[in-house]
């Protein structure tokens, strides 16, 4: 089952999509944020780099995540889930396993070749601890993402809208208490603070993002499981 998840992701069908999704998105993404940072600072800055790195994973775990769900709906994968083990453990770990080694996968090769060109071990270690927290983190939005945007037009309309703002809303160039007030408060709504402002500084409180994240997953469960009633009503199944 594991095998099926992986030949499903669109990226990972051929070795330009790999290239594009493993080694150039996170190049580009962390050389743009470490040479923004460097006009401001004059000397470059590996704690934003190896950040980038990081959350780049997260974002990737939050994509595959989103994307097997999709396609499973797609397939009509779902009504047939819906009708006989919405819960199944089984399906789930599968997802979330493939999600949280294809996050892992990233930020390790990204996080290696950083190595050799000398960025600190010190900040390298942290971001490392900080990677599972990261893409669980990412698994779990793009799951809430999939349950907002499921019978939508647009089913990636959700995990597009978190995609773009994961890089604002984690404070990677500029510390979100420095924010407007009113984008603070939208950072805060995310998890991701905590654990970029570990990396960066070797210090964070995480409890308010775990906080946080635990109720992003409350709402993703909310949300399938009223989808879960919607669907059955329509194709009149009971509980």
């Amino acid at each position: 089952m594991i095998a099926t998840q992986f030949s499903s992701l669109s990226f990972l069908h051929n070795w330009r999509t790999k290239l594009v999704y493993f080694f150039l998105t996170p190049l580009i993404d962390m050389l743009l944020l470490v040479l923004i940072t460097t006009q401001y600072t004059g000397k470059f800055n590996w704690t934003v780099g190896i950040a980038s790195i990081a959350i780049d994973a997260a974002r990737l775990s939050l994509q595959t995540m989103n994307e097997l769900l999709v396609k499973d709906a797609n397939l009509r994968i779902d009504f047939e889930m819906v009708t006989k083990r919405p819960f199944s453990p089984r399906y789930w770990f599968s997802k979330t396993l493939v999600a949280l080694l294809i996050g892992s996968l990233l930020a390790v090769i990204n996080l290696f070749l950083a190595f050799c060109l000398r960025a600190p071990l010190a900040i390298i270690i942290r971001a490392l601890v900080m990677l599972p927290v990261l893409c669980i983190d990412g698994i779990i939005l793009g799951f809430t993402a999939w349950t907002i945007s499921w019978q939508m037009n647009d089913p990636y309309f959700a995990q597009n809208l978190f995609s773009s703002l994961i890089e604002l809303v984690s404070g990677i160039l500029v510390i979100i208490t420095a924010y407007p007030t009113w984008l603070t408060k939208i950072a805060l709504l995310f998890p991701f603070y905590g654990p970029v402002n570990l990396i960066k500084t070797g210090h964070a409180n995480l409890a308010m993002g775990y906080l946080t994240i635990i109720i992003w997953l409350l709402i993703g469960l909310i949300g399938y499981i009223i989808q879960l009633n919607q669907i059955r009503q329509t194709k009149g199944h009971r509980y």
